[in-house]
């Protein structure tokens, strides 16, 4: 049986459209593209905390006497670590603890070592993955040189730039200075040692 010219036309016109719709069909059949997997870098957070570990080398300045400044300190640059905790109790600021190990060689031949343990306050700002803490410690340190020990205050500030690796990690450097007094009944002997230290470490976030 053969088909009228006006059923062809029909015929052709159908196929026609139906050939115009199929790219549209197949567009909303495509699977979305999934984005890569990234993590998350939130801004600090009220009761965020961490636990920060650094080692560095401490640089002897000057003491502070009864006579000024004296720049011949008979100390050497030496080694430190450190490991402290803080919370923040708001966006920007932490309190908390840290001790540190330190020892420097001396003229004689011998070490003299201090162990720093201060309360901290720190003011941290936030660039994208970039974090830098200005901090403030306080407290007391046991030091011994050549079997005389002394136990007396402890001045620590301090500034830091860290890297965010990850929500957990994040590494960096720092720089502090040091105030090590030593006060006695007889004033002429008293001495503030200031040492410079500089830091690399890493710090875990929770």
């Amino acid at each position: 049986m053969g088909y009228s010219e006006h059923m062809k036309r029909k015929i052709i016109a159908s196929v026609l459209a139906v050939a115009a719709l199929f790219p549209a069909i197949a567009q909303t059949t495509e699977v979305p593209e999934q984005p890569a997997t990234s993590y998350e870098y939130e801004p600090i957070r009220k009761g965020d905390q961490l636990i920060a570990i650094s080692l560095g080398i401490g640089i002897p300045l000057f003491n502070l006497g009864p006579d000024g400044i004296e720049t011949k300190t008979n100390i050497f640059t030496g080694g430190l670590g450190t490991i402290g905790f803080s919370q923040f109790i708001n966006t920007r600021i932490a309190l908390g603890g840290e001790i540190t190990f330190a020892f420097n060689s001396t003229l004689g031949e011998n070490l003299y070592f201090y162990i720093p343990m201060m309360f901290t306050a720190s003011w941290e700002t936030v660039f994208d993955r970039i974090r830098v803490p200005v901090s403030l410690g306080a407290g007391f340190a046991f030091q011994t040189y050549n079997s005389v020990t002394y136990f007396g205050p402890v001045v620590r500030p301090r500034i830091g730039a860290y890297y965010q690796y990850n929500p957990e990690w994040s590494f960096g450097v720092g720089a502090e200075w040091n105030a090590i007094f030593q006060w006695y009944e007889q004033r002429d002997n008293n001495r503030t040692g200031n040492v410079m230290n500089v830091t690399a470490g890493m710090r875990y976030h929770f």
